[in-house]
């Protein structure tokens, strides 16, 4: 698991992101390029712009990982905030939630 990560290098997969945010973990984000309708890209796209994450795109994963990867683990604040930006978009209710609205659907 992703618990004692420090920092995780993953997919923009909806579960990944799903555990990240439950979890808040920071992470830099190689969202899969053939996804369809390129949603991996949409997901990491989201988690940047709550400043969650950092995304590297698979065609520049060669040139932009290791450089992305040593600046986040080199500056602690920065990793702490975006930590605890991951986890205020975390929602731990949503199953929950969601197997209460489909009891009540199919009552």
């Amino acid at each position: 698991g992703y618990a004692a990560a420090d920092l995780v290098v993953c997919r923009a997969g909806a579960t990944t992101l799903a555990e990240l945010t439950r979890l808040g973990k920071p992470a830099v984000l190689v969202p899969y390029p053939h996804a369809a309708a390129n949603h991996q890209e949409l997901n990491a796209k989201a988690m940047v712009e709550a400043g969650a994450a950092v995304m590297v795109k698979d065609a520049a994963l060669a040139e932009e990982l290791l450089p992305a990867v040593r600046r986040l683990l080199h500056d602690p604040a920065e990793l702490s905030a975006m930590a605890s930006r991951s986890l205020a978009l975390g929602r731990p209710e949503a199953g929950r939630v969601l197997a209460e609205k489909i009891t009540a659907l199919a009552r």
